[in-house]
């Protein structure tokens, strides 16, 4: 098959690369998304009111480390069950109606009762797209990558609301993050502190020790200085 990417910019959030593979023989294909950046300093959280149909064709990025949620139904797609996509609202919506719709045949033959819930259930999320009653979509991606459009961009869309907030040391986990076990304090601890190490003599090849101490410049930043001293043949060097 072929695999083709595109780097483009959505406007007013950043960079992202959209692959797209299509196969000739069976005619299979995919598309999904990964964003251009890194990951962000904090997570955020959108929470949309539904309320019409131009609603539902708002631009929404959903990274694969990103849960969808609809409160109103109690449905929720859970993190890296999906890749992800650049799509709208309604491509969310039909695509979890093609998920649950995939194996419904095999279900109404071993249990019908759980297919029928399933049924009801889907008949529910196609009610959605016709925006009958408002509902609230929210996207939650600790990486802080995903997106939901405003339309009204610049200005203030009253909504939408956007929460940023601090990842959990778990969320940071998941994502492939190391959680940092020292204390904010530690640097400190180092400026006090001169730490020695072995090492060889680069002159005589003796044994020698290293001194090292963090140094902090005023109105500059932070810089190590190293130094070296031979017993055996008296070299001495130090660098910073």
């Amino acid at each position: 098959g072929v695999t083709r990417l595109l780097l483009t910019r959505i406007p007013f959030f950043k960079e992202i690369i959209v692959s797209s593979f299509s196969c000739d023989s069976c005619s299979w294909s995919n598309a999904e998304i990964q964003s251009a950046g890194r990951i962000q300093e904090q997570g955020v959280c959108y929470t949309l009111a539904v309320t019409s149909r131009q609603d539902m064709n708002r631009e929404v990025v959903k990274t694969d480390c990103a849960t969808a949620r609809i409160p109103e139904l109690d449905f929720e797609i859970p993190a890296f069950t999906q890749k992800g996509v650049l799509t709208t609202i309604e491509g969310i919506i039909d695509r979890a109606v093609t998920g649950l719709e995939q194996d419904q045949p095999l279900r109404r033959a071993t249990d019908q009762e759980v297919a029928g819930k399933i049924d009801e259930f889907i008949g529910k999320l196609r009610q959605l797209k016709e925006v009958n009653s408002s509902f609230t979509f929210i996207i939650d991606d600790p990486s802080g990558n995903s997106f939901v459009e405003n339309p009204h961009a610049p200005q203030k869309d009253d909504a939408l609301v956007v929460t940023h907030y601090r990842r959990t040391p778990q969320q940071a986990a998941l994502l492939g993050l190391e959680v940092d076990a020292k204390p904010p304090d530690a640097a400190e601890d180092l400026r006090d502190e001169v730490l020695q190490f072995n090492t060889n003599c680069p002159e005589c090849n003796a044994p020698a020790n290293t001194n090292m101490k963090l140094v902090q410049i005023p109105h500059f930043k932070e810089v190590i200085i190293m130094a070296t001293n031979c017993d055996s043949c008296g070299h001495r060097t130090n660098e910073v």
